[in-house]
């Protein structure tokens, strides 16, 4: 094979791969990449056969010269749709083939080269799905093969010795080892680099963070239009619960997301508001802490990922009293109390949430039929349907009325997606009297406009019902086809209480464990993990990540460094304490050995595992921050053995180390209420567990600095010889 002719085989491979994921970013048209690839197929045959073209400089003027037309059209075009990125790739693919077909000198195919890398910077940069990662290295890999190609052909070819048959690279290994450490080298630079504000360059395309999934849940209802909700199986949320044995059962799950008071014309209208939320506090650590309930009601916890939705709501479990941004932001609650965010989220967003024992409903109670935050509006209300509320709720408490308004629903209506051949102006008014069937949001109207009818405030809500558990991350996933629509009354005995008058054949269901389920959750945690690790990788996450390895790697060199090693408990083997000391400490032939090799080998495990799994891991037990106390006061020089009781090496600390006192009597005090009184820590606890580890090093550093400025000033005051 002669050298123009595989020089212009390995271009034509890389400039056909370079394209290939644009058209999935939605930013280049099919029809347009399949005459590219035609022309570059057809250059590869050539190439092939050694029967290449080479264009003339007044063929390339001419061409030139037809294209400028369409290209003014094209950037018209695309100025208009607010995106010029198309008309910029319809170019570069465009001179890509007339180069191609145009080689002629030696510097050409560096010309090419850059054109095929600016095609390859734009389906990176318009990428979010996590495909593009296997697009990313391979692309890598046929570009070191391509640059090691040129490379070994110069050489050759100065040393005249044209080939007659395919050379084969002297060094695939080491460009097979070079891809790998590129790849292993960018995990590091990708989480130490400055993070901007929008992780993408030109755009966001499709994918897995990208605009075109905002479809499915949004703040518009609209009953006349029949929703396909159902069909789409795109994950809205995540949810991670500190305690599962507290959640019940997944089906019931229930998660609000907007609230509606006004119908109008076929269609519930959003009051959006924002107020002053309770309480609000900040914190250094955790970010706004917006309290919507009482803290003392909280009995668990749960961190929510939400993916962008056509809605301003933050998606609630509806026994949430708080909301904990990692970010410090805004946020507002309408009248029947959903969260909102001031502008609809473009990626993925991460909350914590404290949840009460119950649903807890913030919803205020506005009964003024003229105001426009009104539980008690009358759009939509009609003499029949206030007619036939009236008989169905009958007599009684007015709990008594609701719960007959809702049974009557359940049990004399059907759930139907099938709208074919409706027509009517008043689809409400048909769904109660002519054809007695709908879908969820229906359902939910009606009940709201008969209650109306009857002076019960009430509220239509729309969120999701139900969750599937993923076992591989331990995580509960709410699909788009679990969104649904219920009803929020409020009664002076009960106060505001949820109301789902839907029929339990038409609720959400969660689909049955199999095999399509298992690989269908695979796919959700790569794609999970690439959303939260790569696309939404922020300086949040980058400070936390810097925080975190500076903790490990002090921990670990106070292990490496300590003179003493931990003896093991002689005839006290009954002793708790002393058990659970045993159990933990380090092996001290393990870090007595202090092997160089060992070191260097020792820190990059520890890195690479802090950069892949460290944001898993969860706060510290008390017994773990206990350990780690006793290990810090090792290093320092305090005497530590296993039988030492935790009041006295407290009594040790302080004496010892004054400026400790605090942090120290504060991590033992919660050691011993775990580990002896048996009691459970709370979240801010097992926090403040780490932040007191904190204030002890600072402390330790500090007390090590005065000694070594007093050591000094003892040396400069030595009388020196005559």
């Amino acid at each position: 094979m002669s050298f123009g002719r595989e020089k212009r085989l390995w271009l034509g491979f890389l400039a056909l791969l370079a394209p290939i994921p644009l058209p999935f970013n939605l930013v280049l048209e099919w029809p347009f990449l399949f005459v590219y690839s035609l022309f570059i197929i057809y250059f590869l045959q050539r190439a092939e056969q050694g029967l290449w073209i080479t264009l003339g400089n007044w063929a390339l003027n001419l061409l030139g010269l037809a294209y400028l037309p369409i290209f003014a059209f094209d950037l018209r075009a695309a100025f208009s749709r607010g995106n010029a990125v198309t008309a910029l790739l319809h170019l570069i693919l465009f001179l890509l083939v007339v180069k191609l077909f145009s080689i002629r000198r030696e510097k050409d195919k560096w010309h090419i080269v850059v054109a095929i890398y600016f095609l390859f910077v734009g389906a990176m940069a318009t990428s979010s799905h996590v495909s593009i990662l296997p697009y990313l290295i391979a692309f890598l890999a046929l570009s070191l093969l391509l640059l090691g190609r040129f490379a070994h052909l110069h050489m050759v070819a100065n040393a005249d010795q044209e080939p007659t048959a395919v050379q084969p690279l002297p060094y695939r290994s080491p460009l097979a080892l070079g891809t790998l450490l590129v790849v292993c080298l960018s995990v590091p630079i990708f989480a130490t680099m400055p993070r901007i504000r929008e992780p993408f360059i030109l755009g966001r395309g499709s994918g897995s963070g990208g605009m075109a999934r905002t479809t499915g849940f949004s703040d518009s209802v609209d009953l006349s239009i029949t929703s396909s909700i159902r069909s789409n199986r795109d994950i809205a949320v995540r949810v991670q619960y500190a305690d599962d044995v507290l959640i019940g059962d997944p089906g019931n799950l229930r998660f609000k997301g907007a609230t509606y008071d006004r119908y109008l014309n076929r269609n519930w209208y959003r009051t959006l508001q924002h107020v002053d939320v309770l309480e609000p506090i900040v914190s250094p650590s955790v970010g706004r802490v917006f309290w919507m309930g009482s803290k003392d009601d909280a009995v668990n916890t749960a961190t929510v990922f939400m993916e962008p939705l056509s809605s301003v709501s933050l998606i609630m479990p509806v026994e949430a009293l708080s909301v904990h941004m990692d970010r410090n932001t805004s946020l507002g609650i309408d009248p029947g109390g959903a969260v909102l965010v001031p502008v609809r989220p473009i990626e993925t967003v991460r909350y914590d949430v404290d949840l009460a024992s119950r649903p807890t409903i913030h919803a205020r109670l506005d009964t003024d039929p003229e105001s426009d935050l009104s539980a008690l509006d009358r759009g939509g209300l009609t003499d029949a349907i206030a007619s036939l509320a009236s008989e169905v709720m009958g007599d009684g408490t007015e709990g008594e009325r609701i719960d007959r308004l809702e049974q009557h629903l359940l049990t004399q209506y059907e759930y139907t997606l099938d709208f074919l051949g409706r027509t009517g102006e008043d689809p409400l008014a048909d769904f109660l009297f002519v054809y007695k069937s709908g879908h969820c949001e229906y359902f939910a109207s009606a009940m709201v406009i008969m209650l109306r009818s009857q002076g019960v405030p009430a509220r239509f809500v729309t969120g999701f019902l139900g969750a599937e558990l993923n076992p591989i991350e331990d995580y509960y996933v709410v699909r788009q086809q679990n969104a649904h629509a219920w009803v929020e009354a409020y009664t002076e005995d009960r106060g505001w209480r949820i109301y789902d008058p839907t029929p339990p054949d038409g609720r959400p269901t969660i689909a049955a464990q199999s095999l399509s389920l298992l690989l269908s959750q695979v796919y959700d945690y790569i794609t999970f993990r690439w959303d939260r690790y790569v696309l939404t990788y922020g300086a949040d996450d980058q400070n936390s990540f810097f925080r975190q390895l500076r903790e490990q790697l002090q921990e670990f060199w106070s292990r490496v460094t300590r003179e003493e090693s931990i003896e093991p408990p002689a005839d006290t083997a009954s002793d708790f304490q002393s058990e659970e000391l045993a159990e933990h400490s380090p092996s001290p032939s393990v870090w007595q050995t202090r092997q160089p090799l060992s070191l260097l080998v020792g820190l990059f495990g520890v890195a690479a595992a802090i950069m892949i799994g460290w944001n898993r891991r969860r706060p510290l037990s008390g017994r773990g921050a206990y350990l780690l106390l006793r290990r810090r006061f090792q290093s320092a020089g305090l005497d530590m053995p296993d039988t030492l009781p935790p009041l006295e090496l407290q009594h040790q600390v302080i004496e010892r180390f004054p400026g400790t006192a605090d942090p120290t009597r504060y991590l033992i005090g919660l050691y011993i209420r775990e580990s002896f009184a048996e009691l459970q820590l709370t979240k801010d606890q097992r926090h403040g567990l780490r932040l007191a580890l904190r204030s002890i090093d600072d402390a330790l550093r500090e007390h090590h600095r005065r000694q070594r400025q007093q050591r000094r000033q003892g040396d400069e005051n030595l009388p020196t010889a005559a």
